[in-house]
């Protein structure tokens, strides 16, 4: 843009107007130096000096931000001369208020049109003359955004006769024209192709240029897109070639980060050519140029090996990489061809793997739910220290169970002992490990069976609160019944102990309770015997009880046990009472209890001791009768003392 002050009497000739580097209109980008440049002539018949004063601002409502350029000027008569001024726009001086906070909000991408500037022509003798200004908003500013991406050739080879097509994508802040141009080296001479212009101010735009001719000569031809920025230089067309390849591998299938591996490729071409490998690289989610190889040997096939090749070096990092190859002349930075593009794909491989299980084992591999197994693994990983997880999913289930976490420090093997199995179930177990992320393996074992166990008490019936004589008849000597529970399996399958709990459970409190001490039966054991004295009740109650068999966390046999025993009778509240019989002459005792049953009729005797030791029946049983189990008091009167006595149900 220019702005001119015509000559008057005695004053210059001015014209101003505004470039930018790389900029060929306005709006400039407000992040880069705007020159000013006024054209001078002095249409004096003699010398003269001006001192030329230049004072620009952002924003003709607000005069107080500006900046002052100054400069001594000499032309003699009828001379003209270029005075150029430099401003920047994001100086501390200028960059403050509105405009400040416009050209740092990256968000606001709209155009800034309220500069000024206003420059004076003071000569060295004389009266000053008339001053070039601007209130118009120029130059009109903008935070500039050019990016181009995607820049292609198609096809990557041909002659000087075929017919080519270019793209690229173009974003930018502003309004913009892209120019394509061709040139048979990189350093020209450039030929514009066409231009186009951008228009969608803020969004990617895409430009072809279709059917064009490269009327040069040319091994390697190059292309370039030219708008208010230039792109850089890039490489194609390329004159045709023939080359093939095949056999491609890799080295090992799998290995951990930091694994080197083996590249190779079968390669014959025309002419000599380098070939680049390319690889997935795991860890930055890219492809990396690897190594560009030499291949020599024209017309004939070479094998091309790249090694000490490691898709991923951060520990700790896994997944599958691939690869693929590029093919170029000897000195050139783009390809003419790569396997991608030939074939349309990647080569998978190798796979990168955080941990490696070798040789899974269970001990022992069959068994029922009864036992406890042992599972075992050899881990190798480039981690010194993890956590490793075991599951497991048992037959007919597509539930995996955690079976607790093992903890890798460089030792070989790692193993999880007292792993137990729920349920009557038969059949493969599946295993795996786990590790965060990483893909598990599936493995079976062991193989269960189903067991079957037994569970008996005795006596069946029984009483709560006294003496449970298991309805015996009558008798001088007496021994405690006390109710036995038994546990009978078949076959055992166990390669350690297997320690059994007995539980019974108290219908007043709804609870499973613990009885009598845990049993450990040895491998080849396949019962055990739990003998209670005294059943753990808080309360005594009338009805049917369960009990179950325990280990560890497992219920053998399913959670809901096995009936029994039934309480038939309760006692409670014992007393004694003592008189002295003068028609005999000594003490009597009265002794008393209160009981209920479940059955209508109950026999209840008295049972008497002198020593804790030897118990006898009284062979004088009370009558208990209620048909609706209620309690009700019985007394035995007219005995003589004895140490301790109880009672006991001798029959129904």
């Amino acid at each position: 843009m220019t702005l001119v002050l015509g000559p008057a009497l005695g004053q210059p000739e001015a014209k101003m107007s505004f470039q930018q580097a790389g900029s060929s209109m306005m709006p400039f980008n407000v992040n880069q130096p705007v020159v000013y440049s006024i054209h001078l002539t002095n249409p004096m018949p003699s010398f003269m000096r001006y001192h030329v004063v230049l004072e620009v601002g952002p924003d003709y409502n607000n005069y107080s931000i500006s900046k002052r350029h100054s400069r001594y000027v000499d032309l003699d008569s009828g001379a003209t001369q270029e005075i150029q001024f430099e401003v920047n726009y994001r100086s501390p001086e200028l960059s403050r208020s509105d405009f400040g906070r416009w050209a740092q909000d990256d968000n606001d991408t709209s155009i800034w049109e309220r500069s000024w500037y206003r420059a004076t022509f003071t000569p060295k003798v004389g009266n000053p003359l008339r001053s070039l200004e601007g209130y118009d908003g120029q130059p009109s500013l903008i935070k500039m955004i050019t990016l181009y991406r995607n820049a292609d050739v198609s096809p990557k080879m041909g002659t000087d006769q075929t017919l080519y097509s270019y793209r690229v994508d173009l974003f930018s802040s502003a309004e913009d024209a892209v120019t394509l141009q061709v040139a048979p080296e990189a350093i020209g001479p450039w030929k514009d192709c066409g231009t186009y212009n951008y228009t969608n101010i803020g969004a990617w735009q895409t430009f072809r240029w279709d059917n064009i001719t490269l009327d040069f000569d040319f091994i390697a031809a190059h292309y370039r897109f030219v708008g208010r920025k230039q792109t850089q230089v890039f490489e194609g067309p390329f004159w045709p070639i023939d080359y093939e390849y095949a056999n491609e591998s890799v080295h090992p299938p799998e290995g951990f980060s930091g694994t080197p591996f083996t590249y190779t490729l079968d390669f014959n071409g025309s002419k000599s050519l380098d070939v680049g490998l390319h690889v997935w690289d795991v860890d930055q989610n890219l492809f990396r140029l690897i190594e560009r190889k030499k291949y020599t040997d024209a017309n004939r096939w070479q094998k091309i090996v790249w090694t000490g090749v490691t898709p991923s070096e951060r520990i700790g990092s896994e997944g599958t990489s691939s690869y693929y190859f590029s093919f170029y002349y000897p000195g050139s930075e783009n390809p003419l061809g790569t396997s991608r593009e030939d074939e349309g794909k990647v080569y998978l491989g190798p796979d990168i793997v955080l941990i490696r299980y070798e040789n899974p084992t269970v001990s022992p591999e069959k068994g029922s739910t009864v036992s406890l197994y042992t599972y075992s693994v050899e881990v190798e990983t480039a981690l010194p220290v993890c956590d490793i997880e075991l599951q497991t999913s048992e037959p007919g289930s597509s539930i995996w169970r955690s079976q607790g976490i093992a903890t890798y420090s460089g030792e070989p093997e790692i193993s999880w002992k007292d792993v137990s199995f729920d349920g009557d179930v038969s059949g493969n177990v599946s295993f795996r490990f786990i590790r965060v992320a990483s893909p598990p393996s599936i493995f079976q074992g062991p193989h269960l069976f189903r067991e079957s166990i037994r569970g008996i008490v005795s006596p069946q019936n029984g009483s709560l609160g006294s003496w449970d004589s298991d309805f015996h008849p009558p008798g001088e000597r007496l021994a405690r019944t006390p109710f036995v529970f038994t546990m009978e399996m078949d076959s055992p399958e166990r390669t350690q102990p297997l320690v059994v709990k007995l539980e019974v459970y108290d219908p007043v409190r709804k609870t499973w309770i613990e009885a009598g001490r845990p049993q450990s039966l040895n491998v080849t054991e396949r019962s055990a015997n739990f003998t209670i004295d005294q059943m753990p009740f808080a309360e005594p109650f009338l009805g049917e009880s369960r009990f179950r068999f325990v280990s560890g966390n497992r219920f053998l046999d399913g959670e809901d046990g096995y009936p029994g025993p039934n309480i038939v009778a309760n006692f409670r509240n014992k007393t004694w009472n003592v008189t002295y019989d003068s028609r005999r002459g000594e003490y009597i005792y009265t002794y008393g209890v209160e009981v209920r049953s479940s059955l209508e009729s109950l026999s209840v005797d008295l049972v008497t001791t002198m020593d804790r030791t030897v118990w006898t029946l009284s062979n004088d049983p009370q009558i208990y009768a209620s048909d609706a189990a209620e309690w009700k008091r019985l007394e035995w009167q007219g005995y003589p003392y004895h140490l301790e006595v109880d009672f006991a149900a001798v029959g129904g």
